[in-house]
């Protein structure tokens, strides 16, 4: 034992000078900090296998001492001849045998002290680096750099965010629209936000009072592969039925999968299920219940927390949950989105509230610009088309915000507005879809109304636009094939799913992905022509 604690101190201090000399090189280079992870990961292999085997070492000592004690004992009492002495000499020896007994317990109680100090002096040392490199992250694990254009085009190919992926998203559309249900599966806590797709993993959130919860399914065959939750809300907010705790839709990228409730509760997981970040927001206070959307640009995720007290703009390291900056917005609440255009280097955020229109800088967080032109309760987002943002929201407008200036381009405050579903435009074509069950054209380059379109049953689902074609679902759950021009919007195909959809289509390999009110969720597969 004592050959091997000296051969490991000589060990040790040997592998931990090696290790600050690599730490003092370059550890922007990834081929370094491996191998100081390697070595690092060695050094702590090695101080636990020899602190194993000198547990071990001293267990097996102090229980060998234990034994011959005993031993000897038993023998003294148990197996030692007896001897006829006489009787004036009995007492005297009943009472030695006592003090022998008491000398014995009392030799195995130092004993086992002092082994128990021993060891102790021997790891001290060793086992404060060891605490110290558990506690403090001495070696810096360099994140992995996110080029935002790169992302944004990978992210394209998916369905990765509300509404889609924030440039023209290249999923095709379903050869034909006669469908069979592939699968089926109960999502197990109710929400009203919209499935996002990344590859063969559909994430949906959902929750109640007691947890919220983010979840994975299978692609292919709707199984769950995993589930995530949050339970540490310091209290639950007053919510109307229609909005909930888990109305803001998702965001993912390639790695990661990102979650906010109502709660002010976020959640970051991989595409495995394994927790990188969480995060408590403030309380949000807010009418009806919180339910903006997330907007993911690369490294940066972007949260509109609008709230009855403060309205602030939150981006987030994706790898670390950690703001990058804050811009507190001097504003109103709403419960709209926010979106962004891009321009090279150059990104503008578009937030919208209950009175003002605000352009942000999305590197830094500046306002750049205010246009308090808004009103009513503002709930739907802008759309990014022909270099301006488009938006229209009942109570408040239809017009094209200038991204340079915010000055509105035209503004229509005659024709109706939604008041859930967000606008779109197709074909210089503004499209307006209501709760109520007509659909407005406005012309995207001066805002007259060019027409009007009844429906049976209104929209909350907002329609997306794929190869230059309108997909959208009702609230009877009719799910629409349409193109509009400047003339007419014409229906081109309908499928019936039989049930009540507020929640936005998901799409993958030419199918859709339904989540119904109800919270199932439906993989509809295109019947090949």
């Amino acid at each position: 034992m004592a050959h091997d604690a000296i051969q490991r101190e000589q060990t040790l201090q040997s592998s931990q000078e090696t290790i600050d000399k690599l730490k003092a090189g370059n550890l922007d280079d990834p081929a370094l900090v491996k191998i100081v992870r390697d070595l690092d990961h060695l050094y702590r292999s090695t101080y636990f296998q020899t602190q194993d085997r000198q547990a071990y070492g001293f267990l097996l000592l102090g229980i060998a001492f234990f034994i011959l004690c005993i031993l000897i004992v038993f023998d003294r009492y148990r197996s030692a001849p007896e001897l006829k002495v006489p009787e004036a000499l009995r007492s005297s020896t009943e009472k030695e045998r006592k003090e022998v007994l008491i000398f014995a317990v009392c030799g195995i109680v130092v004993l086992c002290v002092a082994l128990g100090a021993i060891r102790l002096m021997l790891s001290t040392d060793h086992k404060s680096v060891i605490q110290k490199k558990q506690t403090h992250e001495t070696l810096p694990v360099p994140a992995e750099k996110i080029v935002l254009t790169d992302a944004l085009n990978e992210a394209a190919n998916q369905w990765p965010q509300f509404r889609g992926s924030l440039l023209p998203n290249k999923n095709k559309l379903p050869k034909t629209w006669d469908f069979t249900t592939k699968w089926k599966a109960k999502i197990p806590l109710k929400g009203f936000n919209s499935p996002v797709v990344w590859n063969d993993n559909i994430f949906v959130a959902g929750g109640n009072k007691t947890e919220r919860a983010v979840f994975c399914y299978n692609a292919k065959n709707g199984t769950l592969r995993w589930k995530a939750s949050c339970t540490t809300a310091p209290k639950y907010p007053e919510l109307t039925e229609d909005t909930g705790v888990s109305a803001p839709t998702l965001c993912v990228d390639n790695k990661q999968v990102y979650a906010i409730f109502a709660t002010g509760e976020m959640i970051c997981c991989d595409h495995d299920g394994k927790e990188i970040w969480r995060r408590q927001l403030p309380f949000p206070n807010i009418m009806y219940g919180y339910a903006s959307s997330p907007l993911l640009m690369g490294d940066k995720l972007i949260i509109q927390y609008d709230l009855d007290e403060s309205q602030t703009l939150y981006a987030m390291d994706v790898h670390t949950g950690k703001d990058v900056w804050i811009s507190k917005r001097e504003t109103s609440a709403s419960w709209s989105s926010p979106t962004a255009m891009i321009n090279g280097d150059k990104v503008t955020i578009f937030t919208a509230g209950n009175i003002a229109a605000e352009g942000i800088d999305g590197n830094t967080g500046k306002v750049l610009w205010k246009n308090e032109s808004l009103g009513g309760e503002v709930a739907t987002s802008a759309v990014v088309v022909n270099n301006a943002f488009y938006f229209s929201n009942s109570g408040a407008l239809t017009g094209a915000f200038s991204p340079t200036d915010g000055k509105l381009l035209f503004k229509n405050e005659e024709s109706p507005a939604p008041d859930v579903a967000c606008p779109i435009v197709v074909n210089d074509t503004f499209l307006l879809f209501s709760s109520g069950g007509s659909v407005i054209g406005v012309s995207a380059k001066n805002g007259k109304e060019l027409y009007e379109k009844e429906f049976d049953n209104g929209f909350y689902s907002t329609p997306v636009v794929l190869d230059n074609k309108i997909v959208g679902v009702n609230l009877d759950g009719d799910l629409f094939k349409m193109s509009a021009s400047q003339k007419d919007l014409k229906i081109e195909a309908k499928y019936s799913i039989g049930k009540k959809v507020v929640a936005i289509p998901a799409f993958h390999h030419g199918n859709i992905i339904i989540r119904t009110s109800d919270n199932e969720l439906i993989y509809l597969e295109s019947k090949q022509p």
